[in-house]
């Protein structure tokens, strides 16, 4: 398409516009053809001598270090030898805007100006991994603050000119639009309702009442331990009980004598400091067995029965699944020593993990489907109920978490599956076709027409793709015309100067 339309305006321009679009036309699409003298020495992929290729042979960007001048390893400094630029545009690594390589490109990519433009000469040290940052794709890059593209105006000679090169256009208009997020997923217990449960005291395994894959209730009973500090900490709240029981008894006692004038204010006292004191030492016992197990009602008891049984009851802590099991019958255990683990698998979470580039479309109670690979393609849906605060530094990932319904207990722990996060549901977006888009070296350039003859190249900050379509987050308006078809040969005319000697000129200024 793109020859098509140049070889048509080449008719309308004439000889001598001809020749200079010719030779245009060449730089762009022929350059990694042409066959210099010497041939026989040369890398037949990348044009330039055997010996100097460093795309087929890295080796030599380690060997001849850092160009000290431009601050780029010397194998791949095309400053300083203007035959890389061959290997280079083979490769599709040539900024063609600013004549350096696109990798190199501080105006391109100003984050290269923090980082430096050094490529690592050497290998990192085995005990560090390395993970490279995703290159961000160009549709998603943010304009340059620096770049003056848009001030900027592109005029031809006559409407006629601009209608015979077979420029085409298409209004920038508002539709419903659907955006998506994919991300890799692996499911896990809901951590709310997952509990690994061991005993609250050390002692030795005398029942077993729970097995693997045991549907339980809150309450019932796991396990049966003889704890024989569960029989000491019970005899001392029972021992506490009988002193309040007798200081309450001595402390009326003796405020009836003082009343009486029987008695002394000081014996009084006395009475009531050591009322105080057991009533204390009985909270005390109190407490320590509810920190073994035993709820209110169990300890309010034990003075009735006079219960000093060294025998602790495991129970489940809420309704679940028995998803693991570790209590053996006679075994002696401590307190670190889980013997059950039981969750509740009617709720279920999707761990995600969430490219950095993409932070800024996640949020809380977007929609999740959830694919299954285990599952032949059935599809669960979900909500997004967290999102982590700050990205892994190893992976370079965000974590985030959704919630997952599962009556059927179909869905198990340690699953991978793929989430696709609806990240906009039918909304109203600004959308144009693809090929008015161009990329002119530092921003996304969309040429925007002012009259039959003249046009403006506008930079925009693009959203994300559709099918043959561009969502539009800044720079146009609704209703606006720009060019689909020919606005490679306007980016030609803006990077390049003018093209048919003289067909249409650029102001450089508004």
């Amino acid at each position: 398409m793109k020859r098509a339309l140049i070889a048509g305006l080449l008719i309308i321009l004439g000889a001598g516009g001809a020749y200079t679009y010719l030779r245009l036309s060449r730089r762009s699409s022929d350059t990694g053809e042409r066959t210099p003298p010497g041939s026989a020495e040369l890398c037949a992929e990348h044009r330039i001598a055997e010996a100097d290729c460093p795309w087929c042979d890295p080796a030599l960007i380690a060997e001849r270090g850092e160009c000290v001048a431009h601050g780029v390893p010397e194998a791949l400094c095309s400053r300083c030898n203007p035959a890389l630029e061959t290997g280079f545009r083979v490769e599709g690594d040539w900024c063609a805007g600013h004549g350096v390589p696109e990798s190199q490109c501080a105006l391109c990519n100003p984050e290269l100006v923090a980082g430096g433009l050094g490529a690592p000469t050497a290998p990192a040290p085995n005990d560090v991994e390395v993970v490279a940052a995703r290159e961000v794709p160009r549709h998603l890059r943010a304009p340059s603050v620096a770049c003056e593209t848009s001030t900027q105006r592109i005029q031809f000679r006559s409407p006629r000119i601009a209608a015979d090169a077979g420029l085409e256009y298409a209004r920038v208009e508002r539709r419903e639009v659907t955006q998506t997020l994919v991300c890799n997923a692996e499911l896990a217990f809901d951590g709310n309702r997952y509990a690994h449960l061991a005993s609250r005291a050390p002692g030795v395994v005398r029942e077993v009442a729970a097995d693997l894959g045991q549907s339980v209730e809150a309450g019932d009973l796991l396990a049966v331990v003889d704890s024989p500090d569960l029989g000491t900490a019970k005899a001392e709240y029972l021992q506490a009980g009988a002193l309040v029981s007798l200081w309450e008894r001595h402390h009326a006692r003796e405020q009836a004598l003082l009343e009486s004038r029987a008695g002394t204010e000081r014996e009084a006292l006395e009475a009531e400091a050591k009322l105080a004191e057991s009533r204390i030492l009985l909270s005390r016992a109190a407490q320590r067995l509810r920190t073994l197990g035993l709820d209110d009602d169990a300890v309010a008891g034990l003075g009735e029965a006079q219960d000093t049984s060294s025998l602790l009851h495991l129970t489940a802590p809420f309704a679940g699944t028995v998803i693991a099991r570790s209590a053996v019958l006679g075994e002696v255990v401590d307190t670190s020593t889980p013997l059950f683990s039981v969750a509740d698998t009617t709720v279920m979470w999707a761990l995600l993990e969430v490219y950095d580039a993409d932070v800024t479309k996640i949020a809380l109670g977007q929609p999740v489907v959830l694919q299954v690979e285990g599952l032949a393609g059935e599809r669960r849906g979900g909500t997004l109920t967290w999102v982590s605060s700050q990205v892994d530094r190893r992976t370079r990932t965000l974590a985030a978490r959704a919630e997952f319904p599962n009556p059927d207990g179909a869905l198990r722990a340690g699953m991978f599956a793929t989430a696709v996060v609806s990240v906009r549901d039918r909304a109203a977006e600004l959308v144009v076709p693809e090929e008015a888009v161009q990329w002119e070296g530092c921003c996304n350039v969309v040429f925007v027409r002012q009259s039959d003859s003249l046009f403006e190249p506008r930079k925009v900050r693009l959203a994300f793709e559709l099918e043959r379509h561009l969502v539009v987050a800044e720079g146009l308006d609704e209703g606006e015309t720009v060019v689909t078809t020919g606005s490679f040969l306007l980016k030609t005319e803006l990077l390049k100067g003018s093209i048919g000697a003289g067909c249409c000129e650029v102001d450089p200024g508004r």
